[in-house]
């Protein structure tokens, strides 16, 4: 037996194959278990980055060996394997650990009945006005600094404690921020599905309200992802049951198309009390209908 390859990063293979398990979501299980086969693969061969050969069921890195199970030949790996990411973890670092631990000590003390429970990033955080602006509804607001998709997976059973609301409203952007280790938007759209999963397992017929990310002059640059992901949101949501998704950033929009400063702070990213207006006017109705309120 004789393998000889180049050097691979077995993490190049994950982002392949979590973009292509997103086309259809009912390939799932078999995605999962190619991307095994592929990662033991990719751990087998890429040998510490090193190329490796292995001849006469040895292996000179001596990262495994060929054995016989139930009298197939299998390639058995023995010790483990540095990996080199594919980005610098920086975003592991980056959301507000200081919110995060406010909203752990907040969900000691506050009532867990609500109808809507709103989460993800800055932009929910810092809407203030929420409560009155979606008046009747009781509303509560979860959002923390600095939320990436990734790190709230992390901090879901934090963030949504044992809270008992009517329908879930979130909002997050700063995978697509410009930070030099963002996502993909369809990288993206696999973790927001993966969410709506998770709350749809965790709170059976609660509806989700997926608020569009807003264009801004901040991440400009950013701006045909931003339209991208939207448009990828928006198709999801025609065609999965018990979520919508609320274009919130259409009705902020200039008369050309264009960024409407006039509804954003002065950081010309997060929106001022006009613009949350307008996210409510749009919201509301939609929270109000679906609550049958």
């Amino acid at each position: 037996m004789q393998l000889t390859t180049n050097n691979q990063n077995p993490l190049l293979f994950r982002e392949k194959l979590l973009s292509l398990s997103i086309i259809n979501p009912k390939t799932e299980n078999i995605m999962k278990r190619v991307f095994s086969l592929m990662v033991a693969v990719a751990l087998a061969w890429g040998c510490c980055g090193e190329q490796c050969k292995c001849v006469d069921e040895k292996c000179s890195a001596d990262i495994g060996a060929v054995v016989n199970i139930d009298g197939k030949e299998q390639f058995k790996i023995t010790s483990s394997l540095p990996i080199e990411y594919a980005d610098d973890m920086e975003w592991v670092l980056r959301y507000d650990r200081s919110d995060v631990e406010e909203l752990r000590e907040r969900a000691k003390t506050e009532d867990k009945e609500c109808d809507v429970l709103f989460f993800g990033s800055s932009s929910i955080r810092l809407w203030k006005t929420l409560a009155e602006d979606m008046a009747p509804l009781k509303v509560v607001n979860r959002g923390y600094g600095g939320a990436m998709m990734r790190d709230m997976h992390y901090n879901y059973e934090t963030v949504l404690a044992d809270y008992n609301p009517k329908a879930f409203a979130f909002y997050c952007d700063n995978d697509l921020g410009g930070f030099g280790h963002d996502l993909y938007p369809t990288e993206l759209f696999d973790l927001y599905r993966l969410l709506v999963e998770r709350l749809k397992a965790d709170y059976p017929d609660k509806p989700i309200f997926i608020l569009s990310i807003k264009f801004n002059e901040n991440r400009a640059a950013k701006r045909e992802e931003h339209r991208l992901f939207n448009a990828i949101m928006a198709d999801y949501a025609a065609h999965t049951e018990g979520v919508t998704f609320v274009d919130v950033n259409t009705p902020i929009l200039a008369a050309d198309g264009g960024v409407d400063n006039g509804y954003f702070e002065d950081d010309l990213l997060h929106v001022n009390r006009k613009g949350y207006a307008v996210w409510a006017s749009v919201l509301r109705p939609m929270l109000l209908d679906a609550l049958g309120k």
